[in-house]
């Protein structure tokens, strides 16, 4: 029987705060790239330290931290810190799953700056008294966000009671090897909707993948996940009326 141990821990960054009348200047000897996981709540905890390596009281301190692009261009996200322990110097920035979700996997820069007195002072963060540390963004706890493809509908003649018609979407190369999501959006369809599949997408080529779907005026979005794989994917749509607005699939 094997057994894997597994850690569970807040990172903490020791940052300093050029504070005070010492005239000592002290700086981190090692800092370390932190690390952002898409699609999950994160923590990273900072210790804020002065020229003394004492702890900054942070009490009434509004901390303000910004992530940057790595090319300093743009500003990813501006949160202020939370105080966890103030009267020993410990703060945390909390960026929620949802504020992940907009960011691209990539290395960001960020910095931090503290009021003191009338003015806004930075905090040094890297070893080399610099006001930038480095945050590595990650696909690591999800996998990468695959954006959706829009299929569009064959030319076709208009559906009525009288002369049904039959037409396509275009063809699609699924990306994932075992399940097929699609959305379609459909305005007073009647009809049946159904999935199909081909090694070589060759008309005569093509197999059914499911049960048709029958709607009857139907004014809505549906969606539909469809197991397997298979290298080409399309929908076949045989109508009495209505238009088939949007199709999305990933």
């Amino acid at each position: 029987m094997y057994s894997t141990s597994v850690n569970y821990y807040i990172p903490r960054q020791t940052v300093v705060l050029y504070s005070g009348s010492s005239p000592r200047r002290y700086q981190t000897v090692y800092a370390k790239n932190l690390t952002i996981h898409k699609g999950i709540d994160n923590t990273l905890q900072f210790q804020f330290l002065n020229q003394d390596q004492k702890p900054v009281d942070l009490t009434g301190k509004s901390i303000f931290c910004r992530l940057m692009s790595y090319d300093g261009s743009t500003i990813i996200l501006e949160k202020t810190l939370t105080l966890v322990y103030p009267l020993t110097g410990i703060a945390s920035l909390n960026v929620l799953s949802l504020e992940t979700l907009a960011m691209d996997a990539t290395l960001c820069y960020y910095s931090l700056t503290i009021p003191v007195g009338a003015f806004d002072y930075p905090v040094f963060v890297d070893d080399h008294s610099g006001g930038r540390g480095v945050i590595d963004v990650v696909n690591s706890v999800f996998p990468k966000f695959t954006p959706s493809a829009m299929l569009e509908v064959t030319t076709h003649d208009t559906p009525t009671d009288v002369s049904p018609v039959t037409y396509y979407s275009t063809a699609y190369t699924p990306k994932h090897l075992s399940q097929l999501t699609t959305q379609m959006t459909l305005t007073d369809y009647y009809g049946t909707v159904k999935f199909q599949g081909s090694p070589t997408g060759i008309d005569g080529e093509w197999f059914y993948l499911d049960e048709e779907q029958l709607y009857t005026g139907y004014n809505n979005t549906d969606y539909f996940n469809i197991e397997g794989h298979f290298p080409y994917f399309r929908i076949e749509f045989a109508s009495t009326g209505g238009t088939v607005n949007k199709i999305l699939v990933r």
